[in-house]
């Protein structure tokens, strides 16, 4: 059985590594890129071209996009805000949960475009799935900290 102080210390320690975690991605993709050409913009674009080729990419082309990176490139262009909006709650503990679970969400999504860019290196993908699962481990102990205090 896992005392309260340990309880508080693993959601402490959670919450600041998560929460760090994501500010520090965030602030790294807004200064991505170099002197001429960097920030979100940027690194969405950048990244976003690993796609050209992929089945995601054609079954975008399908659906009348362009060159079928354009939902890529959108949604990777939102990326660092959304780690930067997740980082103060995760931060604060004020919508720790929701923000917690919102996060999982991204690293799947992130580790699933990883891995549909990179073919075979499994690395990056599986990364991302364990920092999601750390988290599910996490909401865990946050449950056991609401048990505790029910009792």
């Amino acid at each position: 059985m896992v005392s309260t102080k340990e309880r508080f210390w693993i959601t402490l320690m959670l919450r600041i590594a998560f929460g760090f975690l994501f500010l520090f991605v965030a602030l790294g993709q807004f200064d991505a890129g170099g002197p001429l050409d960097s920030g979100p913009a940027w690194f969405a674009e950048k990244v976003a071209g690993t796609y050209k080729g992929t089945w995601l990419a054609g079954a975008f082309q399908s659906f009348g996009f362009t060159n079928g990176t354009e939902p890529m490139q959108f949604f990777l262009g939102c990326v660092p805000f959304i780690f930067a909006a997740l980082s103060i709650p995760i931060l604060t503990g004020l919508f720790l949960r929701q923000a917690l679970r919102l996060g999982a969400v991204l690293l799947i999504l992130l580790g699933l475009g990883k891995y549909i860019t990179s073919g075979t290196d499994i690395v990056p993908t599986a990364m991302n799935f364990l920092l999601a699962f750390l988290i599910c481990f996490g909401l865990y102990f946050l449950g056991q900290e609401d048990q505790a205090d029910s009792e």
